[in-house]
């Protein structure tokens, strides 16, 4: 596993949650996403486990393509995207069911979740496993 790439993804999807929570609500949903809501910040427990749990997905996708020998890097972007298509997805759509949210709210998370995807799929494919210099 390549960790520069892994840390560089990560900080990347940091600044996209950042810049998505802090403006994109407003301007998608039409309101404010806490609008009807405990108009309370989140907490630092859960901004933390989120960002946990965000990087600990990435060290998955990163092992998992370390693991898999796909020589294509077309064919590793596709592996990544279709982690997210057949295994985040579904459960995105079973969380938003038990939590009622209407349909602009599951596009908002949907489309969050797809650019942190894309941006592990176009940056971790093209970077090579740290090492790689000792292979023959």
């Amino acid at each position: 596993m390549n960790f520069k790439a892994i840390i560089l993804v990560f900080v990347f999807q940091v600044i996209a949650g950042v810049l998505w929570y802090a403006s994109i609500p407003s301007l998608f949903l039409g309101r404010s996403l806490l609008e009807g809501v405990n108009q309370q910040q989140p907490t630092v427990k859960i901004v933390l486990l989120f960002a946990f749990s965000a990087f600990v997905y990435l060290l998955f996708i990163a092992w998992l393509l370390g693991k898999v020998q796909i020589p294509s890097i077309f064919g590793r972007f596709c592996l990544v995207v279709g982690v997210w298509i057949f295994i985040v997805l579904p459960n995105l759509f079973f969380v938003s069911l038990h939590l009622e949210l209407d349909s602009s709210e599951e596009i908002y998370l949907l489309s969050y979740g797809l650019v942190n995807t894309l941006l592990a799929a176009l940056i971790l494919p093209l970077s090579r496993t740290s090492r790689s210099i000792f292979k023959d």
